[in-house]
């Protein structure tokens, strides 16, 4: 048996002229859907962001707390050098030993060119 569609009076069945109805929903369903989908990544994306930089904040604080630190060690350092020596050795002695530091650890972080060439 076949079923019968209703016909219009230029002949054509009523399903043909839904046609353009039916894409027009389609691509209005699509459009929602993509403009639902980068609102979400954009909620993501921000809130992933907001966390990476509450991160970065509190480790630049961290940072600077430790740095103020050892300000503070090294002036101590220095006004105890300053009980056996003049202030101005004491504060070349301090130099001389974070030279020295600063110049092991490059030493030693730096990669050696002939390991990696291998």
């Amino acid at each position: 048996m076949t079923e019968k569609q209703p016909h219009h009076a230029n002949g054509a069945p009523e399903a043909m002229q839904d046609w353009p109805t039916l894409v027009g929903r389609a691509v209005d369903d699509v459009t929602r859907i993509l403009q639902s989908e980068a609102h979400m990544l954009e909620n993501s994306m921000s809130a992933a962001l907001a966390t990476r930089l509450a991160n970065a904040i509190a480790i630049l604080t961290v940072v600077a707390v430790m740095l103020c630190g050892g300000v503070c060690i090294l002036c101590a350092a220095i006004l105890l050098l300053h009980q056996w020596l003049p202030l101005w050795q004491a504060f070349g002695l301090a130099g001389v030993a974070i030279l020295i530091v600063g110049i092991a650890s490059y030493v030693i972080m730096k990669p050696a060119v002939g390991r990696n060439s291998a």
